[in-house]
């Protein structure tokens, strides 16, 4: 090839469109819709479960199982919808299958019954049904997650008699054991054996209970390996959990913090632990947030998709970007403000993006409907869906990050960027406003401002970080333990 025409084919090459594709889409009808689970397919397209109250026999408070395939560009190909009048079921997870199907699993109200009962079902790539199984138990039951097994069967979590399940190709039981209150989360280990995760009851309130984790290593038998590596009453509750190649576990949940005997509050969580279930590092996000689902990423790093409560009081997607060490690499939130916007499961996808479902009170057709979003390797979408990086204002410059570690029990950093250099006075006060301690006055140079600051003289509890900067003012919160 001559110099021109080599000149020519780069040219070509650095001329075509990037390979990202990015869509926003709401799916539903008048009523209420969720979605509980995505998984990109071979085909590039994408397999949604949840629930509908809109379509087939669903109807307010009674909603029917929903299975939806969308193309790469978020074009529906088929839905299905499956259930009985004036029965509440539902679709709660899916994993493709080595044929090309799926596997969907959750919860059904079968005929002559009150209460839900396991449900199972193997679908082809065309949405068609080839078996079901409705396991019924003597108390609520429900399937949270399942994913096939390398012999070809599954392996489900969820709540009941039994809320560990191992199942054959056909869906019948081999094994099965009970573990903490509900499992919300299971995954195969490179040993053949699973590990589990979910809570169990930690202190039972008038209205409410506090869940304390729960984590489960068990063999190919069901036999288990090892329990609740973190303590029995580590407060808080694991609602995703991944093998990673170093052959330890990610884990996305919740991190509960005791205010009194009444109040607690929730930080979004995602914590890395060694093969032996010990912890490695811990992530945290603000107060009032909760992480939904992790994934270990294709360079290493982790993607986490949970929810955080927004300046007007409703619910914003959050999407939390970590590297292989656990530090922070970005945050994005999704939606309007006081809308209600809940995130259940993220992936990454083939060109390293990322796909997003859960639900949205902001658009659509009804009340709440689908909302599943396909975003870059950055986190951004296809044009304005309401993201905003927290505590970040692009037009000032000036920006105020989560302490870190939070919750802390000897030491926080508190790190901020000014546009240029200021005064700056850093102070911590209570949840009465009552300051309790002067971080930081002093002058600070435009750019990154880090200062460690020793907490060990606070009681435990609920405290305000206010950094005042010329105009500028910015209050987040943190927790000492």
């Amino acid at each position: 090839m001559n110099a021109i025409g080599l000149a020519l084919m780069l040219m070509l090459l650095f001329a075509l469109p990037s390979d990202t594709t990015m869509f926003v889409r709401t799916l539903g009808g008048v009523e209420n819709d969720y979605a509980a689970c995505i998984q990109q397919t071979a085909d590039g397209g994408y397999i949604i479960v949840g629930q509908t109250d809109s379509f087939g026999n669903g109807s307010r408070r009674n909603a029917d199982a929903w299975i939806i395939n969308l193309d790469s560009l978020g074009i529906t190909r088929w839905e299905k919808t499956f259930g009985e009048a004036e029965k509440r079921d539902g679709a709660l997870s899916v994993d493709k299958t080595t044929d090309g199907g799926f596997i969907v699993a959750g919860a059904m109200i079968p005929y002559g019954t009150d209460y839900p009962s396991i449900w199972i079902a193997k679908f082809d790539a065309d949405g068609d049904s080839l078996w079901t199984r409705i396991l019924k138990g003597s108390i609520v039951s429900s399937a949270n997650a399942i994913r096939q097994t390398i012999d070809g069967g599954y392996i489900l979590a969820g709540r009941g008699e039994e809320n560990l399940l191992k199942l054959d190709s056909r869906g019948n039981r081999e094994w099965g054991l009970r573990f903490g209150r509900s499992l919300f989360s299971v995954d195969q280990t490179p040993d053949g054996g699973f590990v589990a995760a979910g809570d169990s009851t930690y202190q039972q309130l008038e209205w409410d209970y506090i869940p304390a984790l729960s984590l489960i290593k068990v063999d190919d038998r069901g036999d288990m390996e090892w329990s609740n590596p973190l303590g029995d009453a580590f407060i808080g509750s694991a609602n995703c959990i991944r093998q990673t190649d170093d052959g330890g576990y990610i884990l996305a949940g919740d991190s509960i913090h005791l205010i009194s005997d009444f109040e607690h509050t929730h930080s979004f969580m995602v914590m890395k632990l060694g093969a032996d279930g010990g912890r490695e590092w811990q992530y945290y996000y603000d107060t009032f947030s909760n992480g939904a689902s992790v994934e270990q990423t294709a360079d290493g790093g982790y993607i986490a998709a949970g929810n955080m409560v927004d300046a007007d009081h409703g619910l914003d997607f959050l999407l939390v970007r970590l590297d292989g060490e656990g530090n922070l690499q970005w945050t994005k939130t999704y939606g309007r403000d006081g809308g209600w916007e809940y995130a259940s499961a993220i992936r990454q996808t083939a060109d390293r993006g990322f796909i997003v479902a859960g639900q949205t009170d902001s658009e659509g057709a009804g009340r709440y409907d689908m909302w599943i979003m396909k975003l870059d390797a950055n986190g951004n979408g296809p044009g304005p869906v309401g993201i905003a990086e927290r505590d970040f204002n692009a037009l000032d410059g000036f920006s105020l990050s989560q302490s870190y570690p939070n919750p802390t029990l000897k030491a926080a950093s508190f790190r901020f960027t000014l546009p240029r250099s200021y005064f700056v006075t850093l102070a911590i006060y209570d949840m009465l406003g009552k300051k309790c301690a002067t971080v930081l006055q002093e002058q600070r140079p435009a750019g990154d401002s880090v200062t460690e600051w020793p907490v060990n003289e606070l009681p435990a509890g609920l405290y305000f970080y206010r950094l005042e900067a010329g105009p500028f003012t910015r209050t987040r919160k943190f927790i000492v333990r």
